[in-house]
């Protein structure tokens, strides 16, 4: 072989030897980069696949904590003048309370307000400032939990 055969064929083994190293790009899947088709109508037999529904035990009830602020303001009944205060709901089984923040600082009080979890909803129970567990329904051994006592 000749020098200039060698020159011609070294590019070559070098490309060869790093495809050689690199990992293969996995192959694309049918119809990438195109939309895709629309549905096709499928025969009436009936949907057998599993679906998930609450429980009715105190599992479904686990579920429903945490909650958001967001989510118990809207059953919450207060203004434009007060928000839950994100950093004080306490929530354990299907309670939760919380601490309310005013948007003037002149109208904060220290009231809370206490929710109840039910038939896969929210609701208010009601509101103040030392709140006890048992006319609320709440079990005194997650009164620490949901921050209620009993006196």
């Amino acid at each position: 072989m000749t020098s200039t055969s060698l020159r011609a064929l070294v590019p070559v083994a070098v490309l060869a030897g790093l495809a050689a190293c690199t990992t293969p790009s996995p192959e694309p899947e049918a119809g990438a980069g195109t939309t895709s088709p629309a549905p096709r109508a499928t025969s009436a037999s009936p949907d057998t696949s599993p679906t998930r529904t609450a429980p009715a035990t105190p599992d479904a009830t686990r579920a429903a904590c945490p909650v958001s602020a967001a989510t118990l303001q809207r059953v919450s009944g207060l203004g434009d003048s007060h928000r839950i205060d994100p950093d004080q709901i306490n929530c354990a089984r299907r309670w939760a309370t919380a601490g309310v923040r005013a948007v003037d600082p002149s109208m904060q009080g220290d009231g809370v307000l206490v929710f109840e979890y039910d038939n896969g909803r929210w609701k208010k129970l009601g509101e103040g400032s030392a709140i006890e567990c048992s006319p609320f329904g709440i079990p005194a051994e997650i009164g620490d939990e949901v921050g209620c006592r009993d006196q």
